[in-house]
């Protein structure tokens, strides 16, 4: 019995020591921690997956979302909860956005003028603890005509399905966009025997896997990879294949100054081939090493491409970025040149133009574009956690950027051009957040385009004399109020400078300047159900986004949005 009672406790003391053993150590890693020491370097120096899966489940009801074109702006626009594809300032211009992965359930209906409807649908749920899905429906058309112009109607419908699939060790989403789109517009400024090619029917479908592991850990290795489809067609025109695998690879350590920064060690592979009036092919490589530290952060690669089809059969440009951070973080210096070719590809050009030749007769073969350097440099900056700001320029060479032209042998349609130029670039925006119900914010950009005839161009003169409808300045300011709990006000307004159009009978017309103005309000009765209210083109401006294609005037629009 005593023999049983001694070895109980000498069992307790040994449980006693181990438990203390295991404390000391919890505090002494708390205490290493609490000081940022190499214990600490994963969770301090994560690398960023930022294109990992990132999941909301139940969002915050969207506010409003204008309308505002791409453009050369370099600017950030303010982040609410949802991304929807949304027709662009002027209807008349030809929107293909993205994949994109759903994870909310959202709807939006509402008419407006000209019988314009409105609609939004977006689901997502989890099937299973590791599957999920999204579905989202989009259409908006008008179902009348402009006053002043006949057969003025546009239509564009969008069907997404995604999918996520959580396995042991890596992720798989995949994403399905089909896109159909209808654009008619027939000037009343030319007499015209019948429509000729001015009906655009557009159709669109892009395919997607993506692959990634589940490592979060600096020291593992992060791999991603990707296939990605996409189809176009102008119906009863050309059409287009184009097939992109990449693959990306990336490690993390502290090769260097273990006790302040992380290394990464980066690789982007990339294949791609396009078919439509030939077939490209670009193999490009991408290796680079990062260096991120507490007031600098670095980066040291180069780009190698090979390309079929082309005069240059490859290229090798640098890829070199680097940032300064001043006064904790909050002045950050930043410069970086770089270089890269693309292939030109007739999604891109119809998202700018859907108006163009559709059996491409009296247009320029495509081709690859290919920047031989890009050079940026510029400072942002923020205060009182209140505003920020970038001030930036940038400087490139371009051969073969597309420029559209009025064809000289079908009325109301366009040729794109291949031209070589310099173009400089001088952006500026600021953000502001006044308050918890006040925010405002501008940017400006000051683009100036020089071209040069390239030794292998037999082009007129003619088609360089201007950067065809690109402006030299552009501004775009945005503010969004919140008056209570129940309202909401927004405000955006649009300016572009003159710009220069290359008529069919190779004449140059001066397009006005663009200004447009839209309002919008929400009235919330909870958080899941609200009513809006937008103004599109409030000052009735018929600016010209190209030549003889005016923008749709005032427009009004009346609905609700709901979140489930």
């Amino acid at each position: 019995m005593q023999k049983q009672m001694n070895k109980e406790k000498i069992i307790m003391k040994k449980i006693n020591f181990v438990a203390a053993i295991f404390f000391v150590l919890l505090s002494v890693t708390s205490f290493a921690q609490s000081h940022n020491e190499e214990v600490t370097i994963e969770g301090s120096y994560t690398p960023h997956i930022k294109k990992s899966e990132r999941i909301t489940l139940k969002p915050d009801m969207p506010k409003r979302e204008f309308n505002i074109p791409n453009h050369e702006v370099n600017t950030e626009d303010f982040f609410y909860s949802y991304k929807v594809d949304l027709e662009p300032i002027s209807p008349l211009q030809y929107v293909n956005n993205k994949s994109e992965e759903i994870t909310n359930n959202f709807i939006k209906l509402g008419l407006g003028t000209r019988l314009s409807p409105d609609f939004i649908f977006r689901h997502y749920s989890e099937m299973s603890r590791k599957t999920s899905i999204g579905i989202g429906v989009t259409h908006n058309s008008t179902w009348t005509g402009m006053k002043d112009y006949a057969n003025s109607k546009y239509m564009n419908n969008a069907f997404n399905l995604s999918m996520s699939n959580k396995f042991s060790g890596f992720q798989l989403r995949s994403f399905i966009d089909y896109h159909y789109d209808m654009y008619n517009l027939i000037s009343n400024t030319i007499d015209y025997d019948n429509d000729y090619d001015s009906k655009r029917y557009i159709h669109s479908l892009n395919v997607k896997l993506l692959a990634n592991n589940n490592q979060t850990s600096y020291r593992s290795l992060y791999d991603e990879f990707m296939l990605d489809y996409n189809f176009t067609e102008i119906q009863g025109g050309e059409m287009e294949n184009h097939l992109k695998f990449n693959a990306y690879l990336e490690h993390s350590n502290s090769w260097f100054r273990k006790s302040n920064g992380v290394q990464t060690l980066s690789i982007d592979i990339s294949a791609e081939v396009n078919n439509i009036s030939q077939t490209l092919m670009l193999i490009t490589a991408n290796p680079h090493l990062d260096f991120d530290g507490d007031y600098y952060k670095m980066r040291i690669g180069l780009r190698a491409d090979a390309k079929t089809y082309s005069y240059d059969k490859g290229g090798i440009y640098p890829d070199i970025k680097g940032s300064l951070y001043l006064f904790n973080r909050n002045l950050e210096l930043y410069a970086g040149l770089g270089g890269k070719t693309k292939i030109n590809t007739l999604k891109e050009i119809l998202s700018e133009n859907p108006f163009i030749v559709s059996d491409f007769t009296a247009m320029e073969e495509f081709d690859y574009e290919k920047t031989y350097f890009d050079f940026n440099g510029g400072l942002k900056f923020k205060a009182l956690d209140k505003i920020s700001g970038n001030i930036g320029v940038r400087y490139r060479r371009i051969d073969n950027m597309v420029f559209y032209i009025y064809s000289s042998t079908q009325p109301n349609v366009f040729d794109i051009i291949l031209n070589n130029c310099y173009v400089f670039n001088f952006n500026a925006d600021i953000h502001a957040k006044i308050n918890n119900n006040i925010k405002v914010s501008a940017d400006f950009a000051y683009n100036k385009y020089d071209f040069f005839k390239a030794y292998m161009t037999n082009d007129a003169p003619i088609t360089r004399a201007h950067a065809w409808y690109k402006p030299k300045f552009e501004s775009n300011l945005r503010g969004y109020y919140k008056y209570n709990q129940h309202w909401n006000f927004n405000i955006a307004t649009y300016v572009e400078g003159k710009r220069y159009a290359l008529s069919y009978d190779n004449t140059v017309k001066e397009l006005k300047p663009i200004c447009d103005i839209q309002l919008g309000c929400d009235y919330n009765f909870n958080d899941d159900l609200s009513f809006y209210a937008e103004i599109k083109n409030l000052i009735h401006n018929k600016y010209q986004i190209y030549y003889d294609y005016p923008s749709y005037g005032f427009q009004a629009f009346l609905g609700f949005k709901y979140r489930f």
